[in-house]
């Protein structure tokens, strides 16, 4: 287990739990469908990184739940822009 590929892990989850609860909260007072759907996506990536972390730390897993450093970078950058595209008026 790489400590910078656990670091990103960690951080993706932490990162869309944090927008997940943000949206969640923001649908609850505006009902928008758009809104819905955005925490939707933040709450699957958060379950995606739980899965990852899975992966780093069981071997009976195997690589099923296995990603490299260059897709939870890019991760990060999805959920940035899919932030961005909602949040921006």
């Amino acid at each position: 287990m790489d400590n910078l590929e656990l670091f990103f892990t960690m951080a993706l989850m932490g990162f869309s739990l944090i927008l997940f609860v943000i949206s969640a909260i923001t649908y609850r007072r505006v009902k928008s469908t758009r809104l819905l759907l955005v925490s939707a996506a933040f709450g699957i990536f958060f379950v995606k990184g739980l899965l990852l972390m899975v992966g780093l730390f069981s071997d009976a897993v195997g690589d099923v739940f296995a990603a490299s450093i260059w897709v939870i970078i890019l991760d990060f950058g999805i959920l940035a822009f899919l932030y961005l595209s909602v949040a921006k008026r």
